[in-house]
């Protein structure tokens, strides 16, 4: 079992979001040690210190909480004896980026762009590590076409889907395949955030601007990740949109990923929108039972947990529904306090150690909220049973409870509208957004309605 500070620190950067696994004050930061109460972490200077404090402490901190327990602190101290770049290649000096701080709406300006034969490929995330089921069928064998035969005929490639189901792993597992069957590719792989950042800098450093055009308009394939964060962005929409068509008039091969369909980024300019549209739409789906289950296996062996019962992968698997990463990060969690507190991996004891996830409850945090457990509290509530909730009937009774339990996993989840309407025994997804109309249109027209529905979502926040 794998359990060092390092492996933690690991696991901790894999849950940040990608920005912050990109960021270069985090790759500088060197695990000294772990214990049940404390993760302590070296960094170089007082000045990244404080960069990572300001920046990443909230979430780092509560990854921490949900792989060891609340009650273990991270700690930052200073040992200018850790090397300053670590072991990441892109990592520079903090003194360098210290007046590279700008004030343009907030942004930060992250370190200059990498060297061209850089991917910023993740070479963990393969389609050999990818567990295949029904939800992601289709967008798992577009994206494979894509990695064998890029800028032919899925381009752009725009997958989306809720937080933490896959999108990450899949874009990386495109360029390393292609990586991998034709070297002589530049393959580019960028978060929007990332894309904006160098695109300011290329602003202020007037000599850059060729450098950072050439950069991204002479891949191959780019790859960019959480393409939403260009909304509102205008100047970094227009720059975007002529590199797009840079690169598609070239038949370069463009994949992007968003938490939301093309037509749903209403603060994207509509040429833009319209573009994304014109090659391959994919969703990416909340994993069944059985595919979960296959992915705590697939977690084990990459993460060299040996002889966890199938009682326990199981248990798991029933109550964390809500994406991939979450998890993941349950069983991470739970083997990491067993290791700590040398205690049998059982049932009883994950049933101890995960008592706070998959049950609902009025101090329940909407994060954990899942299809199941609203079906629970809204039965309960309307006195009736989750069997007929889900169930084909249309009697009056249950038509209502059963749109604002649809509304609600809409609310109060990151589940897509086909996941809620697989969650209610629907094969069609207009259902739900029929549903989360009429719910709306109530809580405008009615203040009793309004009211309940109010205090129904209440009992998850």
């Amino acid at each position: 079992m794998r359990h060092t500070p390092n492996e933690i620190w690991s696991e901790i950067l894999e849950n940040l979001n990608d920005t912050a696994q990109q960021d270069v004050y985090l790759h500088q930061a060197v695990p000294l040690s772990l214990t049940a109460d404390a993760l302590k972490i070296a960094v170089p200077s007082a000045y990244t210190r404080a960069r990572i404090e300001e920046r990443f402490r909230t979430d780092i901190q509560r990854v921490l909480a949900t792989l060891i327990g609340a009650q273990c602190v991270f700690t930052l101290t200073i040992d200018e004896s850790v090397a300053r770049g670590s072991e990441d290649p892109n990592a520079i000096d903090s003194e360098e980026t210290s007046d590279q701080v700008i004030d343009q709406n907030q942004v930060s300006v992250s370190a200059p762009p990498s060297p061209q034969n850089q991917t910023g490929l993740n070479s963990r995330y393969r389609f050999d590590t990818f567990v295949v089921d029904t939800p992601n069928r289709i967008c798992h064998a577009t994206a494979l076409a894509v990695s064998e035969n890029p800028g032919r005929d899925y381009n752009p490639l725009f997958i989306y889907g809720g937080v933490g189901l896959g999108k990450t792993h899949l874009l990386h597992a495109i360029g390393n395949r292609l990586s991998a069957n034709q070297p002589h590719k530049k393959v580019l792989y960028v978060t929007s955030e990332t894309f904006m950042n160098e695109y300011i800098e290329s602003i202020v450093n007037r000599g850059s601007a060729q450098g950072f055009r050439t950069k991204y308009r002479t891949a191959d394939m780019l790859l960019i990740d959480d393409i939403q964060f260009l909304e509102r962005k205008e100047g970094t929409q227009e720059e975007f949109f002529n590199t797009f068509n840079e690169l598609h008039m070239n038949s370069n091969q463009i994949v992007m990923t968003s938490d939301r369909t093309p037509n749903n980024l209403e603060n994207l300019e509509v040429r833009l929108r319209s573009r994304f549209q014109s090659g391959m739409v994919a969703e990416i789906g909340m994993p069944q039972y059985e595919m979960r289950i296959a992915i705590l296996r697939q977690k084990c062996q990459d993460q060299e947990f040996e002889n966890l019962p199938d009682d326990v992968l199981s248990y798991i698997a029933e109550v964390v529904e809500t994406n991939i990463r979450e998890l993941e990060g349950t069983l991470v969690r739970l083997v990491t306090q067993a290791t700590i507190l040398k205690e049998n991996l059982s049932l009883d004891f994950a049933r101890q150690v995960l008592s706070d996830v998959g049950t609902p409850s009025p101090m329940r945090d909407r994060k954990t909220a899942t299809s199941k457990g609203i079906q629970m509290v809204v039965a309960d509530y309307f006195g009736i049973e989750v069997a007929d909730l889900i169930s084909m009937k249309r009697t009056k009774e249950l038509v209502q409870p059963r749109q604002i339990a649809m509304y609600m996993c809409r609310e109060l989840t990151q589940m897509s509208y086909s996941n809620i309407a697989q969650a209610f025994n629907r094969e069609n997804h207009t259902t739900v957004i029929h549903a989360c109309k009429q719910i709306e249109n109530t809580i405008e027209k009615s203040d009793e309605e309004r009211q309940t529905i109010i205090f129904l979502l209440d009992q998850f926040r």
